[in-house]
């Protein structure tokens, strides 16, 4: 039996024929290899760079990210397209030559390895703020700088009329220094000794590139407004790409980089000339912009775009400002070395082990010039002794203990971590008092010594910085790592927009609310996420007394907050952006201890915290009916009090914040208790709880032969037989989920396509059909940066209440329309924001448009317009528990909805109010039920009832 290979393409439709030799492996008797191998895949030796697209080392990712690989940084006429990174025409190679046939191109391409996604992507992407006669080529920084620099000699020439050759050579001579230092600091650029082209030659080559491509100084001033984003109170449209703030943010924060060519004239220049110097200048800074690395170039994004905003500006003193003007003085090669070192956790580092060989092959001066500034501690403030023995490597840690006769203490590194506090901690028979510190001293002597030059960033500092990154990413859910790691993945985000590899919607930024009053409350929100983080990663951790530490301090804090701060700006706020105040996020840890208390067995307190939790409607009000579920069990099951359990039930019954699944369990929690014997007495309150009505659907049953797999554990696994072409007898097995499954058996039922895309078919579906009303303009606060996938109020009453009318006046659309309207609605969507980044559409889940054409043509507008309609009303309850498979038949346009269920799982709650909901739309909705056979049983059959 042949092996598939891991380049097919996942099928997208239920057919279960394959070419010859592209069979799965699997069970067969004629490989050595055991199948239990399939699950020990080890990870690839080369990934895919996603800027480039060039395979490399998995280990050597980041490295060759970091040095800016040559096919990323495409200078200037990267930062001008409005989309995505596709040329027109015929392109510049990275040294600046022009490619001179398609040939040559597919050769050099077979050359170096790339990864398919992105030879995929490149010739699939069309630009989209460019005309399509327009040709568009990339010019290196070297080719750009000596063009200016000749333009400008050529103006001073004209203007001065002088006919000195000294210093005309003078300023040649200049001008060639310049642009051979301009190639070298570029990275796209090949060496100038070895391949640049003679002065006749590049300036022909820069004539008809510029020819064809004129540089427009209206086009560049409109670039620089539509980039500052973040003015209060005004309508902004975003684009996809933010290069045009970045080259702005670099010009204002850093203008001692910009480059100045030549002397001034004696004779003043007409308005026109002043217009062309300006112009000049502009690309001038432009280019200086795209020869620093992206990690700084997106660092002064963040600073700009924060600092710009009057709002968050006065969110920070004079001293916080004292620290960026800091960072702004610094050279360029210390400033490199301190964003590296900000995207590392906050933690001691030996200079010698720190390798930039982009920055320099020397950095202790860097890092010198850095701790005069104060941005940085070195080994004399290092006065802890266990951050000085976290420092040292292993081999390290074992000499030093060697030294104090500790061989005894192991030979791991926290062993003998342990082994030395221990002894630190040791005190003298002769000097008791003294020898303590003594020894703590001694030991801490030796190990800065071990480790040689150290350095740590300032905390002072790297808060303000912290402070100015939360609030770029505000509407982002940053964890515990990138909080330590200060924001990696946005400074990476950006990169990825930037280069053209990830593009936002276009939204308007409209900012009118004020989400933090003054400094002081920025910082108490800081704490209070940092708070939130420590508590949950404890719990994941499963160190549930470490857990109940913080959750208790955290209380205190905010009980003190509440009783010493008026906090009543927050209430406010909209629910949407009452998500970002302190108080949410305390009570989001509160929450968190009522889990914690119950796993510690301490259901009184978890009942009064539940009831504290219930006593307050600001803060956190989609978590209410989970709060008043968990009240209901914990009085019914551990504390044994029906009778309280009963009042939880009737007050979540009643409580309108309380939604779908929450609310029919509550409902099943009271039918179970009017069973109970031990509840006799209480049937009659029981009886009187409102009801919640829902109707059964249709069950199937089939069979499969389960894969016996090591464990038992996780999720069931089975034998799927396929024929193959042209041999009706032979079969090959794959190992499949029971999706997978049910999916071969509605195939022999006659659906022909079939998707598996539980939830996100639907999300999927909501959007192309509502995506100008979830970014219509004229709401504000919903998009408050320009690099949000929803909007804010997307998972609140709010989205409805922001848009009713439009919500309401597409629902009537979708259920008058034909099918050749919904096909034409999908069809205009698709084509015009396909591969943007959104939360709601996974692009991936239909294989093509025609695929899901073919889908909604078959489910129909009046149903389409009832899932839309409910969606709408309530998505952060309703995402969830849509069925697992969508099954049509192209053919007669018949359609079926299926939730699977394997051995020992049943339906949810919100599942079971979906299904009953789809079914009351008019769709063909049944769950199918799989269970096992033995090995000689039938492998795929369905039960008959």
């Amino acid at each position: 039996m042949t092996e598939r290979t891991s380049k097919d393409k996942p099928r997208r439709s239920l057919s279960l024929k394959k070419k010859k030799g592209d069979a799965k492996a699997g069970t067969s008797s004629t490989t050595k290899t055991p199948i239990t191998n399939f699950f020990s895949s080890q990870p690839p030796p080369n990934l895919a760079c996603p800027l480039c697209g060039q395979l490399v080392p998995r280990f050597k990712i980041n490295d060759h990210i970091d040095l800016q690989c040559q096919n990323f940084d495409r200078g200037d006429s990267t930062a001008a397209s409005g989309g995505r990174n596709d040329y027109s025409g015929v392109q510049l190679s990275p040294g600046g030559n022009l490619s001179k046939s398609p040939e040559t191109d597919q050769k050099e391409d077979t050359k170096t390895k790339t990864s398919p996604y992105f030879k995929k992507n490149n010739s699939q992407q069309t630009p989209r703020d460019i005309n399509s006669k327009t040709v568009v080529r990339t010019i290196d920084l070297g080719s750009l700088s000596s063009k200016l620099s000749r333009k400008y000699l050529k103006k001073n020439a004209e203007v001065s009329n002088t006919s000195d050759p000294m210093s005309s050579a003078e300023s040649t001579s200049s001008s060639q220094k310049e642009n051979v230092q301009t190639l070298e600091d570029n990275n796209d650029c090949i060496s100038a000794e070895t391949e640049a082209p003679s002065p006749v030659e590049k300036q022909s080559d820069q004539s008809m590139v510029s020819s064809k491509q004129p540089p427009s100084p209206a086009k560049q001033t409109k670039r620089k407004k539509k980039a500052t984003f973040s003015v209060k109170g005004s309508f902004i449209r975003k684009k996809a790409k933010y290069e045009g703030s970045s080259g702005e943010a670099s010009s204002r924060l850093d203008p001692e980089d910009t480059n100045t060519e030549g002397q001034e004239s004696d004779k003043p220049f007409s308005s026109e000339e002043l217009s062309e110097e300006r112009d000049a200048d502009v690309k001038v800074e432009t280019a200086d912009a795209q020869s620093l690395p992206y990690y700084l170039r997106n660092f002064r994004t963040v600073l700009h775009a924060v600092l710009e905003n009057e709002d968050d500006r006065m969110l920070f003193n004079q001293e916080d400002m004292s620290a960026v003007h800091g960072f702004q003085s610094l050279s360029v090669m210390a400033q490199k070395l301190y964003v590296r070192l900000f995207q590392r956790k906050l933690k001691w580092l030996q200079v010698n082990k720190l390798d930039y060989g982009e920055i320099c092959s020397d950095l202790g001066s860097v890092a010198q010039e850095l701790a005069q500034i104060g941005f940085l501690q070195t080994e004399k403030d290092l006065e802890d002794l266990m951050e000085a023995l976290d420092l040292l490597p292993a081999p390290e840690l074992k000499a030093l203990a060697k030294t104090f006769h500790l061989g005894s203490s192991g030979t791991q590194k926290q062993q003998l971590v342990d082994g030395l506090l221990r002894l630190s901690r040791q005190k003298s028979f002769f000097s008791p008092a003294s020898s303590q510190s003594k020894v703590g001293t001694v030991i801490l002597k030796r190990a800065k010594q071990l480790a040689g030059s150290c350095v740590r960033l300032s905390r002072g500092p790297r808060a303000v910085f912290s402070r100015i990154l939360l609030l770029f990413s505000l509407t982002d859910t940053m964890d515990e790592e990138e909080m330590a790691a200060g924001g990696q993945n946005q400074l990476f985000t950006i990169l990825l927009v930037n280069s053209g590899r990830l593009a936002f919607p276009d939204y308007a930024v409209q900012r009118e609310a004020k989400v933090f009053r003054d400094r002081e409350d920025l910082i108490r929100y800081e704490a209070s996420m940092r708070a939130l983080i420590e508590v949950t990663v404890a719990m994941q951790g499963g160190q549930w007394d470490q857990a109940l530490q913080l959750y208790t301090s955290a209380k205190k804090t905010w009980i003190e907050l509440n009783s010493n701060h008026d906090l009543s700006h927050q209430e406010e706020l909209p629910v949407f952006l009452r998500s970002f105040t302190t108080g949410w996020a305390y009570t989001r840890i509160l929450s968190r201890g009522v889990e914690i208390l119950q796993r510690l067995r301490r259901y009184e307190e978890a009942v009064e915290e539940l009831q504290a939790l219930l006593k307050q409607t600001v803060y956190c009000p989609d978590s209410r009916g989970r709060w008043w579920d968990r009240l209901a069990l914990n009085f019914h099951q551990h504390l044994k009090k029906p009778d309280q359990a009963i009042c939880a039930m009737r007050d979540g019954l009643s409580d309108p914040l309380v939604r779908t699944g929450h609310k029919l369990s509550l409902h099943q929690r009271a039918l179970r208790m009017k069973d109970a014997p031990s509840c006799k007495k209480y049937r009659l309150q029981l009886r009187e709880l409102p009801a919640v009505q829902i109707q059964d659907v249709k069950h199937v049953t089939i069979r499969g032969q389960l894969f016996p797999h090591e464990g038992g554990m996780g999720k069931s696994r089975f034998l799927l037989p396929e024929s193959e072409e042209g041999d009706g007898s032979a079969h090959s097995t794959v190992i499949c989920s029971v999706e997978d499954l049910s999916l071969a058996h509605y195939r022999q039922l006659g659906f022909d396509q079939g998707i598996h895309g539980e939830g996100s078919t639907f999300s999927t579906l909501f959007a192309l059909l509502m995506w100008d009303i979830i970014f219509m303009e004229g709401i504000p606060d919903v998009f408050r940066n320009p690099y949000q996938t929803c909007p804010l109020d997307l998972y609140t009453d709010c989205f409805y209440e922001n848009r009713r009318e439009a919500i309401i006046s597409r629902v009537q659309l979708l259920c008058e329309a034909s099918v050749e309207t919904l096909c034409a609605m999908l069809e205009d969507v698709w084509t015009s924001q396909e591969g943007k980044v959104c939360s709601l559409v996974s692009w991936e889940r239909f294989s093509s448009l025609q695929q899901a054409q073919s889908l909604i043509a078959c489910l129909g507008g009046v149903f389409l317009g009832g899932v839309i309609d409910r969606m709408a009303k309530d998505y952060r309850h309703c995402r969830g528990g849509l069925p697992d498979l969508v099954v049509w038949n192209t053919s007669n346009n018949t359609y079926k909805l299926v939730e699977v269920k394997g051995p020992n799982d049943r339906l949810s709650q919100k599942q079971q109010i979906w299904l009953d909901e789809l079914q009351k739309l008019g769709a063909d909705v049944e769950v199918c039920h799989v269970t096992a056979t033995g090995a000689r049983g039938a492998r795929l059959e369905e039960i008959s009832k």
